[in-house]
């Protein structure tokens, strides 16, 4: 078979129903459980602007949403019937499936969840958490390297350092599947994030002067690890060299007083993610439905 053809998880109709079931009691207790975090891994995290963490989540909850979050993004892509080599550039480089809580009562439960959402406070420092918005990210077998960005860049939100993503693994993610990799430090060149524009590259974008110099650390994953990573840090993937699809499930935070703003790198960034801000005037906190506050 042409592993190119594998292009997204099974999916069925049948699916949309145990999408939208509440979650059995013990899993949903389990996302309730604060995961034991060391203050030296605070100090890391705030030192080099990501941090991994093991198995944040484990055994039946992982098995459980694992298969949710592929039937998911299954259902995401049903009509999607393309090869890699019939996408654009930037499609080649993952199954990019966003926003999948607020369609799944499942996976609202836990994107939402008091156990990941917890870790980014601590992390940021932050007196509150609001959820900005998750996306599961699926690398094809074949699929290319993610190009280095900066996401706060595509955000409409300040201060960007208030901002952070949890990247974690449904499976083993080595570097040869495409783990992440981020230049430590990188968080501190800028308050304001550089735009690198990603969805528009015909091919590798090559680093720029100002990363050079930074050390690039490749954080291979084992199923249930996850990586914080902050949005003003430079990053990465690498491409899946092999016959397995990467799965990956990202949600991306924000300190629950950050407002509406948009980076001097990408004024178009204030037209980004207009389902959260609707209605909220430039400068105006970003309380929204669709940017909860969750702690």
């Amino acid at each position: 078979m042409n592993q190119k053809k594998l292009h997204k998880p099974n999916y069925s109709p049948e699916d949309l129903v145990r999408l939208n079931e509440t979650p059995p009691a013990h899993i949903a207790e389990f996302l309730n459980e604060p995961y034991t975090l060391a203050p030296e891994k605070i100090e890391e995290y705030l030192e080099k602007g990501h941090i991994k963490l093991e198995q944040v989540i484990s055994g039946e909850p992982l098995r459980y949403y694992r298969e949710l979050i592929g039937l998911a993004v299954g259902h995401f892509f049903k009509d999607d019937g393309r090869s890699l080599d019939e996408k654009r550039v930037y499609e080649r480089s993952f199954l990019q499936a966003f926003n999948l809580w607020p369609h799944h009562k499942a996976i609202a439960t836990f994107v939402q969840s008091f156990r990941f959402a917890d870790l980014a406070r601590q992390l940021m420092q932050v007196d509150g958490i609001r959820l900005w918005f998750d996306q599961a990210l699926y690398k094809q077998p074949g699929g290319r390297i993610t190009d280095y960005h900066v996401d706060a860049a595509y955000w409409p939100v300040h201060p960007a350092a208030n901002t952070i993503t949890i990247w974690m693994a449904l499976v083993d993610v080595p570097i040869e599947k495409g783990c992440m990799a981020f230049a430590s430090g990188s968080q501190n060149l800028s308050p304001d994030a550089e735009f690198i524009d990603i969805f528009n590259a015909q091919k590798e974008i090559e680093l720029g002067d100002n990363v050079q110099t930074y050390e690039w650390e490749w954080v291979p994953l084992e199923a249930g690890d996850c990586t914080y990573h902050s949005g003003l840090l430079y990053h990465r993937a690498g491409g899946n060299q092999t016959t397995e699809m990467r799965e990956a499930m990202t949600i991306v935070y924000m300190d629950h007083e950050a407002v509406y703003d948009w980076p001097e790198s990408n004024p178009k960034a204030q037209y980004r993610h207009g389902f959260a801000t609707e209605g909220i005037e430039r400068g105006g906190v970003l309380n929204h439905p669709m940017s909860p506050r969750l702690l």
